[in-house]
């Protein structure tokens, strides 16, 4: 791998542009799947935050899937030669709320493509920048990092996890159970385990 990590420094810069309508139907299915108190949402309500992820669903046939549940490589995201991809984090700005019933668009720019040796091997972490804009400009920026992993050793126990910070404007737990993730996944089009 480490011959090759040049090759994809051209894909540094490659955008692509989606277009979407925040209809209410999956808005109303993650406020039942989240037990909100109230499903009176209406055209014209704010999006809550990172509803967004509800929209600009990437439809790949079933026989476009790799084997890790995502769409083949080298269409906008490069073909890096790992077998695992991962969601690893991401950073958000909100300019301005966006609306149910609203016309959308997303931008996204693979910001940068990077290489790691770690514990479990080789890594490969590729930042995309999504501009997501309504009729008003710039909604929300975010910052979505992917990470490309080698198989998992046999011998390698789980990491711990850090905790939550506590230093938030708002938080809630979620405990979920194989239900509510089945349904996350289902709402999402996520065709990965969670």
């Amino acid at each position: 791998m480490s011959t090759g990590k040049n090759k994809f420094k051209q894909w540094i810069g490659r955008t692509e542009t989606a277009c979407d309508d925040l209809t209410i139907t999956p808005i109303l299915a993650m406020a039942a799947m989240l037990d909100k108190e109230s499903l009176a949402y209406a055209e014209g309500d704010q999006l809550p935050p990172l509803w967004h992820w509800l929209f600009f669903l990437n439809p790949a046939k079933q026989s476009n899937l790799a084997k890790d549940g995502h769409p083949e490589r080298g269409d906008f995201l490069p073909p890096i030669p790992l077998p695992r991809r991962m969601w690893a984090g991401s950073r958000f700005d909100f300019h301005q709320p966006l609306c149910i019933g609203e016309k959308v668009s997303r931008q996204s720019t693979i910001k940068s493509i990077t290489f790691k040796e770690g514990r479990s091997g080789n890594l490969a972490f590729v930042c995309v920048r999504h501009e997501i804009s309504n009729l008003h400009g710039l909604a929300i920026s975010e910052e979505h990092d992917i990470v490309y992993r080698s198989h998992a050793p046999t011998d390698t126990s789980p990491s711990l996890s850090k905790p939550a910070p506590t230093n938030c404007d708002f938080s809630k737990n979620v405990d979920p159970d194989p239900v509510l993730l089945f349904r996350y996944s289902a709402l999402t089009f996520n065709g990965h385990r969670i």
